[in-house]
């Protein structure tokens, strides 16, 4: 399952990316995430790994993040692996201005077991999700 999904955030490409780049601002912006245990020494390092600790209604949920490719201020590309499987996260910076700047997440996943049957229905949830994740890192790098 692929899908692609953006928006506009009114601060310039190098504030975006500063913001982005602060290792504990997911945080802030990123709801229900509760803990990110830093496996690697340097977090933004391709290579790097972190343990993120989140909970959504009522469950816990733990999910391993690779650090795939690494070219700030303009893209970033996570690996994540969780019990449903696994999600590559490309997140791309454009600046529209020298005020403004798109966001551009594309995801890929690659469900297992009973989630590879109820993906592609849930589809639409997947991208509620992230753009909720974008809408929040929206608010807080305009913070």
């Amino acid at each position: 399952m692929k899908y692609t999904v953006s928006n506009t955030i009114n601060r310039p490409l190098s504030v975006v990316a500063a913001k982005f780049m602060e290792p504990d601002g997911a945080l802030e912006w990123m709801e229900g995430l509760e803990k990110i245990e830093r496996l690697s020494d340097n977090p933004y390092k391709v290579g790097a790994k972190s343990r993120f600790h989140s909970k959504h209604k009522n469950k816990t949920f733990v999910i391993d993040e690779t650090i795939l490719e690494q070219n700030m201020p303009n893209q970033i590309k996570f690996g994540f692996t969780s019990s449903m499987g696994y999600n590559e996260v490309e997140m791309v910076f454009e600046a529209i201005d020298e005020n403004s700047t798109k966001q551009i997440n594309h995801s890929y996943f690659q469900l297992q077991g009973f989630m590879k049957l109820l993906g592609p229905l849930m589809k639409g949830m997947f991208k509620k999700q992230s753009m909720k994740y974008l809408d929040g890192f929206k608010a807080y790098a305009e913070k």
